[in-house]
């Protein structure tokens, strides 16, 4: 059991980010709830989205990078055409971490989908970043993630798994760019035998690892769902069910990656005529509601929605335990779906958090539970100002 460190964003600056020229923001204390209100469209969710890529990874929306530039307008006197075109943007802020005080820098360097990291001034990658500094997140497009796309559960189970071991993303990209040139190749009907091995011994490689690693971290973070976060919120189970996370729940890994090299070797003349192939890129996961016994996808929205905080919760609480360090978290219109017991449960417990919990929502109103717990913004046109208690 380690004793928590505190994680907090001390200063934040935006450089033609979505909807910000320039944003400069000082915040008087390190480690209280930040909280931004105010109409929609007025740039809550962007500055979210922002601390996000202080992280690894496309942020909270996952978006090409090119896109989250400001766009400006460029009168071209040749014909008379007016452009629309995209600039530079960067986000700089400082952070407190467990390592002490920390800057990050991230942007692009114009139209691409590349960004640039840098940490106390020197080059870094993505990856880095990773053991600087993790973030967790809602967004409002999530209250629905039980009944919609695997992609999108795949992504949420593997910011969390990201959250523990930084180097999941790496071995998950790794895996990836390999499967994408095993299934050109196989597509395209070119069967060169020794590039096929290669490929499929780096999807073996990775893509156990990848499965491994998930099958871990919700194994760690079960404990403390079953131990529950608090009354107000449902008791949720996660149950893997994708095909190399099932297979080792049962058997060594060495056994699995043997199973693994051998439906690559079996599946490459069914996959070249259109077949499929199940693997890390293909995993699902299901939750149960624990006191109803029922799946989560059966659940109202409301329910649904608390489900997804138990599961953030336990995975805080884990990673505090173990680690002494909490990652960052990030709710978008918090609020929403929630009844007044609830979200007042939820703000006493991430007003106890010991890292910063960053909010958003519409109606000032709603986070009256956190008066004098928390800093408050009013958001307008792009632009932040203090409320004084």
């Amino acid at each position: 059991m380690f004793s928590p460190v505190k994680t907090g964003v001390t200063h934040l600056r935006l450089n033609h980010f979505r909807s910000y020229a320039f944003m400069d923001l000082a915040l008087e204390t390190t480690f209280e709830p930040v909280v931004l209100t105010g109409r929609n469209g007025a740039g809550k969710t962007n500055v979210l989205e922002a601390v996000s890529f202080l992280a690894p990874g496309r942020g909270l929306r996952s978006v090409r990078m090119a896109d989250v530039a400001r766009r400006c307008e460029m009168d071209r006197t040749l014909g008379g055409n007016v452009l629309t075109l995209p600039v530079r943007w960067s986000v700089s802020a400082h952070v407190r971490t467990a390592a002490g005080a920390v800057q990050i820098g991230t942007g692009t360097t114009g139209d691409s989908d590349r960004r640039q990291v840098k940490i106390d001034g020197k080059n870094a990658r993505q990856a880095d970043l990773g053991a600087v500094l993790r973030c967790l997140w809602l967004t409002p497009a999530q209250d629905k993630l039980f009944c919609g796309d695997p992609m999108a559960r795949r992504r949420f189970l593997d910011r969390l798994v990201g959250a523990f071991d930084p180097n999941h993303a790496d071995r998950l990209t790794e895996y990836n760019n390999a499967f994408r040139q095993w299934s050109c190749l196989l597509r395209d009907g070119r069967f060169d035998a020794a590039w096929l091995d290669a490929l499929e011994t780096q999807m073996v490689m990775n893509g156990v690892a990848v499965s491994a690693s998930r099958t871990d971290v919700v194994a760690r973070i079960s404990d403390n769902l079953r131990r529950g976060t608090d009354k107000a919120f449902p008791t949720a189970e996660i149950i893997l069910t994708g095909a190399l996370e099932k297979a080792l729940a049962a058997q060594p890994a060495t056994a699995v990656e043997d199973m693994f090299c051998a439906q690559l070797k079996h599946a490459r003349k069914s996959y070249a005529e259109g077949g499929s192939l199940a693997g890390p890129h293909t995993a699902d996961f299901q939750v149960m509601h624990r006191q109803k016994d029922m799946d989560a996808s059966l659940c109202s929205t409301g329910e649904q929605k608390a489900l997804l905080l138990s599961v953030i919760l336990a995975e805080m609480k884990t990673m505090t335990d173990e680690q002494g360090v909490c990652p960052l978290l990030l709710l978008d219109e918090v609020a929403a779906h929630l009844d007044v017991h609830r979200r007042n449960a939820l703000f006493d417990i991430l007003a106890q958090q010991p890292t910063q919990v960053w909010m958003s929502g519409t109606d000032a109103e709603s986070f009256a539970h956190l008066a004098g717990r928390a800093a408050f913004y009013d958001v307008a046109d792009s632009t932040l100002e203090r409320k004084v208690a």
